[in-house]
């Protein structure tokens, strides 16, 4: 039995395909519009000039270079994927399990293909210079946005915590989106902290990794969404991105994703949700998870799924920044 945790990239499409259910093979939808993938992530081989850095992999640093030596995700191997599977352009999302905060591979690529590739980084939310960094990356590589990632092992988050109100005000100048992945248990306390830094900085736009992580098997009358997660409704400044990711977890525990997502929508709003494929971490056929989420928005407005699949993410991830 082929295990989806050992297969990565739409390269190992056919062995993907056999470890997913089969309802995603049963047919292909071909949407009539472009696709906008609001979570990719690149990384390289060459490690000579673009060395690792897995001290953050989730699986280990040495699972993960052995994946990446493997199977580099490259521009030629993720726009291979999207041209697959109709996506126009999407945002290259900085891989902390690859290179944590040095982001010049993704900046690289972004020079080499700025009609493809929208870079996201990752920075130290409490580094005294992100602030300073992230001005002349918006000015030099006119990356739309910073990730902050961390764990409640840490009280508050890492990236809440009062030494990160820097490379907040910053984002905030700039006009950057900052995409949040708060890691554990405490979901409910970082959904607060997310209102509270909405309010705080109004012209950063805040964008959930998956959705701030719902749990539908755990709290099944509001499909997994705490109150905490529903105070953000009325944010016009917080946004929610739908991944390959949440959909794997919510296969993984029975739940009907099409249900589950038009109940995100009917809570957010489709001009609230982008898409993201997670191409470069999550395992499996990459097409076939596509269909995955195409085959959930099916019961979806005509416009809604558009919003979805292109014209939230395009609007807020603007290169550069949308200044003050």
């Amino acid at each position: 039995m082929i295990n989806r945790r050992t297969l990565i990239g739409s390269g190992l499409a056919a062995a993907g395909m056999a470890a997913l259910p089969k309802s995603a093979s049963a047919h292909v939808i071909r949407p009539s519009y472009r696709l906008w993938d609001a979570h990719g992530h690149f990384y390289t081989n060459d490690v000579d000039n673009y060395p690792f850095n897995a001290g953050t992999a989730r699986y280990g640093p040495e699972i993960m270079v052995a994946k990446a030596m493997r199977f580099p995700q490259t521009p030629r191997e993720v726009f291979a994927f999207w041209d697959d599977s109709g996506i126009g352009k999407g945002a290259g999302v900085q891989y902390s399990s690859t290179y944590r905060f040095d982001n010049r591979y993704l900046l690289d690529i972004a020079a080499q293909h700025p009609d493809r590739i929208v870079p996201v980084v990752i920075l130290d939310p409490h580094g005294e210079d992100t602030p300073a960094t992230l001005a002349q990356m918006a000015r030099e590589n006119r990356i739309a946005g910073v990730r902050f990632t961390g764990t409640d092992r840490e009280r508050p988050f890492p990236f809440f915590a009062d030494a990160a109100a820097p490379a907040w005000q910053a984002a905030n100048d700039l006009g950057l989106v900052v995409v949040i992945m708060p890691i554990g248990g405490d979901t409910a306390g970082a959904m607060a902290s997310v209102a509270q830094h909405a309010v705080r900085y109004p012209n950063a736009n805040i964008l959930l990794d998956h959705i701030g992580f719902p749990r539908p098997w755990a709290l099944p009358e509001s499909w997994g969404l705490t109150p905490q997660h529903l105070a953000l409704q009325d944010l016009p400044n917080v946004y929610y991105k739908y991944t390959t990711l949440l959909i794997e977890q919510l296969h993984a525990e029975g739940v009907p994703e099409q249900a589950f997502l038009e109940a995100m929508v009917a809570t957010f709003g489709a001009d609230k949700l982008c898409w993201g494929s997670d191409v470069g971490n999550t395992p499996g056929s990459m097409f076939a998870w596509v269909q995955y989420a195409l085959e959930s928005a099916a019961g979806l407005s005509q416009q809604n799924q558009e919003d979805l699949f292109w014209n939230t993410a395009e609007r807020i991830h603007v290169p550069g920044g949308r200044g003050r």
